[in-house]
């Protein structure tokens, strides 16, 4: 028998012996393997945007706390934790309270509260996660600081977590990836019943925002965006939702670019009907695809240019067909606190006002007599007004300086005109206005109202930002 017939029937036993057999039915794996390929539904096809590589390497780094003596905190799953790049504890797991603080002599420490373990440093001590699942909760985060939503919570972020020494005080600093820190932006700034098409809408500008100049804004800070509404709010998983998350995913890589660069990816909650340009609200030099035009359809052309006193003032007093307007939209029932902003009027009798005009302004101007609006942009907004006393007349300018000196918390937008009521010395002074915000970019809630009427993600984009272009990003390692 000649070697190569003898290996060859050693192989036959040794694939005969081997081969797995179903005790049941005596059919071979390889049998059983091609009958299921048949049974399993295929796959679906990822299909991924031209150009786009995204790497879970690309972080942002987001101010959380910043001008603390003393942080409450505490982790859930494995940290392993550094003082700066060296390792002090390896995959260390905790359920206890820590705080972090400075002591007398300027050392940054964290501490165990209920064991009294401590670690002490000169300037940085960062917590980076070891577990998927594993997050830091901090207590007592700030927001909204002097608006009607102001709140304190507790929140939790993933990401590494960084306590730095700057300035005298504590900053927190949240390094996270940007897809992760988009799933705590977008259910922040939108509302996650939101139409699906408009939460889309907003991911692509959460995202832009991370890249345009927003994202270098605080140059001097040991981050580049900030937690707030001076950036963009972000409560990391505190308010997640898998509505919101879907939306990130489904646009992920993809930002808006004009003359191939990250647009200023401004917005706001509602218009009231009409949108600004940028250099009304802001100056600087006027953006293309920021303009001031009417949130609607050319059926609303009449109001294109809210300047004039008369025209604003009947537009104030209707209910334009807008798509703001929630009245005749079909959207989630969770969306009805938006109506409220559209039209709004607010009231204070004259002393109340006075009082706040005066600790506003630092200005003594006697009794208030009037308030007179000086100039309006495009949109109606007052950009320019005069407070009219006794004793003085003081000039009030900007937009947003404008809605903070005349009323606590501040005015919801500038698009208002005033009513004084009790003859020459009035006795109440009443704002009607419409809109909640800025006004310029995207209004959120018209976004949702283009949602409801059939239009995608792309569509509403391109209506509030003329002159862009959605493109995918190739992010560096």
């Amino acid at each position: 028998m000649g070697l190569f017939y003898r290996i060859f029937l050693i192989f036959i036993f040794i694939f005969l012996s081997c081969t797995p057999i179903t005790q049941e039915k005596n059919i071979s794996i390889k049998e059983t393997i091609k009958e299921k390929i048949a049974i399993e539904p295929k796959q679906k096809k990822i299909i991924v945007p031209k150009k786009t590589i995204v790497k879970s390497s690309n972080n942002v780094r987001v101010g959380l706390v910043e001008n603390e003596k003393k942080i409450i905190f505490s982790f859930k799953g494995s940290y392993s934790i550094y003082n700066e790049q060296k390792m002090i504890f390896k995959k260390k797991q905790s359920t206890d309270t820590w705080k972090a603080y400075l002591t007398k002599d300027k050392i940054l420490c964290v501490e165990n509260v209920n064991s009294g373990e401590k670690v002490a440093v000169n300037n940085k001590i960062i917590f980076k996660p070891e577990q998927i699942a594993s997050y830091i909760k901090l207590g007592k985060i700030k927001s909204g600081k002097g608006w009607h939503w102001e709140n304190t919570k507790s929140r939790c972020y993933k990401g590494s977590i960084e306590f730095i020494k700057f300035k005298g005080k504590i900053t927190v600093v949240n390094d996270v990836g940007v897809e992760q820190y988009l799933y705590g932006v977008v259910p922040s700034e939108m509302s996650a019943l939101s139409p699906f098409e408009a939460l889309k809408a907003q991911a692509v500008l959460a995202r832009t925002n991370v890249f345009s100049d927003l994202g270098k804004k605080y140059k001097n800070k040991p981050y580049s965006l900030y937690s707030d509404v001076y950036s963009q709010v972000y409560t990391g998983i505190s308010k997640t939702h898998e509505r919101a998350n879907k939306a990130v995913d489904e646009t992920r890589g993809i930002i808006l670019r004009n003359n191939g660069k990250p647009v200023q990816a401004l917005f706001h909650s509602v218009c009231g009907g009409h949108l600004e340009s940028n250099d009304v609200i802001w100056s600087g030099n006027k953006l293309s695809y920021l303009p001031s035009k009417v949130d609607g359809s050319s059926n609303l052309g009449k109001y294109n240019d809210l300047s004039s006193e008369r025209l604003f003032k009947k537009w104030i007093d209707s209910r334009p067909d807008a798509y703001c307007n929630m009245a005749d939209k079909k959207i989630n029932k969770a969306l009805n606190y938006a109506k409220k902003y559209f039209r709004w009027t607010k009231k204070y009798s004259r002393k109340k006002l006075e009082q706040i005009i005066k600790k506003k302004t630092g200005k003594n101007f006697g009794t208030l007599k009037d308030i007179k609006i000086v100039k309006r942009g495009k949109s109606g907004k007052a950009i320019s007004l005069k407070v009219v006393g006794t004793k003085s007349t003081v000039t009030i300018n900007k937009e947003l300086n404008i809605r903070k000196k005349l009323s606590n918390p501040p005015l919801y937008s500038a698009n208002f005109y005033v009513i004084k009521k009790g003859g020459y010395t009035p006795s109440e002074f009443i704002f009607k206005g419409a809109g909640f915000g800025h006004g310029t970019g995207m209004c959120q809630i018209g976004a949702c109202g283009m949602a409801s009427l059939g239009k995608d993600f792309r569509e509403i984009l391109d209506f509030y930002f003329p002159n862009t272009k959605l493109s995918s990003i190739e992010m560096n390692k």
